[in-house]
């Protein structure tokens, strides 16, 4: 070999030198003083720079991605309001505090009897103990000293209390400031406290599966939703008149008015310690449960009561997620065995249902069920109380275990009844006072009455939303595609300056850069020197 010729360089010398080479071109930052010729120690400390920035960088973009895994979606206030013609106006549902009419079965007297050991009839013994389920809870002395201690019901329980509840006489119903029919407002329903007395409500084709059986006419509104729905709210072209009314304007003159008369006579003390009515707002598909959630319309007075609603949105990105992340169900998510329409509280009610089935042999009166399915009895009462107690620990544990482990719990008794995603709830601030109803009555004059004043007690109730508008909460995705790659892209910038096209460099030097060098100098490394 000559003296002048320079000797082939070593396949370790030709990625160094094309290492070098990449470090002087790239655009990220720090990389160009490892191609230098400098000392060890600048080199030394260089690396460990880059090194930590790497990591924190690495650190941070784990914080990021650990954020939006465990909870990728986020509850903020839209942008715009919502006005309340958007919206249905609540299903008002009203029980009367009175269970049984006196003089058709008179419930005080035959507890006296049997409080002093007296002789009943066949007859009135077995209507005491159906209507000892509708009175005030009485402990389990109660029920084996005073009633027929029976595990299941007939249907004649049905036909028992519908004959002997007292009469809805409610007057005076004004709805949106319109003089209204109140037969036609209100649908008689079967509620955990008896018969209760509906407005506004679905029809029961639309809210229970046809395997539900129901009681006569109950719960038949005469209406149906076709315009309607709780994820996508009014059809466009849904005019004022559309079913469930909605509301047209704020105000108690544009609200719900009405009286309802009750008379003394049918007044029963011993079956329940108050007297009056509850009221119970809620959303058209939810089926009320008025002994867990209710204000009181109590006798001789005016109760009004100022709506707000609460409403809450899912956008369609959130669908990707798996509920348990966004931590909601949409309609097709979940199927229910009694109802057609998923909700939250549908779905508790329904779970009740079945424990109570698979548990007791039977379920409560006001649960819904299929035909043959046997309706408890006195004697089922520690049952009923024991399966609804299990299952609210049991929701409760599984709460505070997904808050705390992120994850629910396992138990088979565990409902799983998510929040549905597009929902709706009322709230209302109550204010009463006493109303002198007779004198009002009187200085009306005697020809607008056709009851004896001294003989009945009145009440009124106006309903109305406070505002035309409010402000809606929705769901949406913590970070989207662009907002996901802009967190990404920030911080790799921000630690090492790092980009889509330092990326293209590392693609370019790995693959065209080599095949053009080799076609070029014959070297994928380039030239030897």
């Amino acid at each position: 070999m000559k003296s002048d010729e320079i000797p082939p360089l070593t396949f370790f010398k030709k990625m160094r030198n094309y290492f070098r080479e990449y470090c002087v071109c790239t655009s990220i930052h720090g990389f160009r003083y490892f191609g230098e010729k400098r000392t060890i120690f600048e080199r030394i400390w260089w690396f460990i720079n880059f090194v930590i920035c790497l990591a924190a960088c690495g650190y941070f973009i784990h914080a990021v991605y650990q954020k939006w895994d465990s909870s990728p979606v986020i509850v903020s206030f839209a942008t715009t309001r919502t006005v309340i013609f958007d919206i249905p106006f609540p299903s008002v549902t009203i029980c009367p505090e009175s269970k049984v009419v006196p003089s058709i079965f008179n419930y005080t007297k035959v507890l006296q009897k049997k409080e002093n050991w007296l002789n009943v009839t066949e007859a009135e013994n077995t209507n005491f103990t159906y209507m000892s389920l509708l009175c005030d809870l009485r402990s389990d002395e109660f029920y084996l000293n005073y009633t027929d201690y029976q595990f299941t019901y007939s249907d004649e329980f049905f036909d028992l209390i519908d004959d002997v509840k007292p009469k809805f006489n409610i007057q005076d119903c004004r709805y949106m400031g319109w003089d209204k029919n109140c037969k036609e407002l209100f649908t008689p329903i079967l509620t955990d406290q008896g018969v209760c007395y509906t407005f506004n409500m679905l029809d029961r084709s639309e809210i229970f599966s046809e395997e539900v059986v129901h009681f006569r006419d109950y719960h038949h509104m005469g209406h149906l939703s076709h315009q309607w729905s709780m994820s996508n709210g009014y059809a466009h072209d849904a005019n004022i008149h559309t079913y469930p009314r909605r509301a047209l304007y704020p105000g108690a003159l544009k609200g719900l008015t009405f009286s309802i008369l009750t008379k003394k006579e049918d007044l029963d003390y011993a079956c329940t310690s108050m007297q009056g009515y509850r009221v119970l707002l809620h959303t058209p598909i939810r089926v009320p449960r008025p002994s867990q959630q209710f204000f009181q319309l109590p006798l001789d007075q005016r109760v009004v009561g100022a709506i707000h609603p609460i409403m809450i949105t899912t956008s369609e990105s959130v669908k990707k997620f798996r509920p348990e992340k966004r931590e909601c169900y949409f309609q097709t998510d979940r199927k229910l065995k009694y109802f057609k329409i998923y909700s939250s509280l549908n779905c508790r009610f329904e779970c009740l249902t079945n424990y109570t089935l698979d548990v007791c042999g039977c379920v409560s009166f006001f649960m819904p069920r299929e035909n043959g399915t046997k309706i408890c009895g006195t004697a089922s009462n520690d049952c009923l109380t024991f399966a609804e107690a299990v299952l609210q620990v049991t929701h409760h544990r599984s709460q505070l275990n997904q808050t705390q482990h992120g994850e629910s719990d396992d138990s088979d008794v565990d409902c799983n009844c998510l929040p549905i995603c597009d929902d709706l709830t009322y709230e209302v601030d109550i204010s009463q006072s006493n109303w002198d109803w007779k004198k009002q009555k009187d200085a009306q004059g005697q020809k607008h009455q056709n009851y004896d004043t001294d003989k009945i007690h009145m009440s009124t109730l106006t309903l109305f939303f406070e505002y035309n508008s409010f402000i809606r909460s929705q769901r949406n995705e913590l970070y989207g595609p662009t907002d996901f790659l802009a967190n990404f892209g920030g911080l790799l910038g921000l630690f090492t300056g790092f980009s889509i096209l330092s990326l293209l460099e590392i693609i370019y030097f790995l693959s065209v850069r080599m095949i053009c060098n080799r076609y070029l100098y014959g070297f994928w490394a380039g030239p030897q020197m």
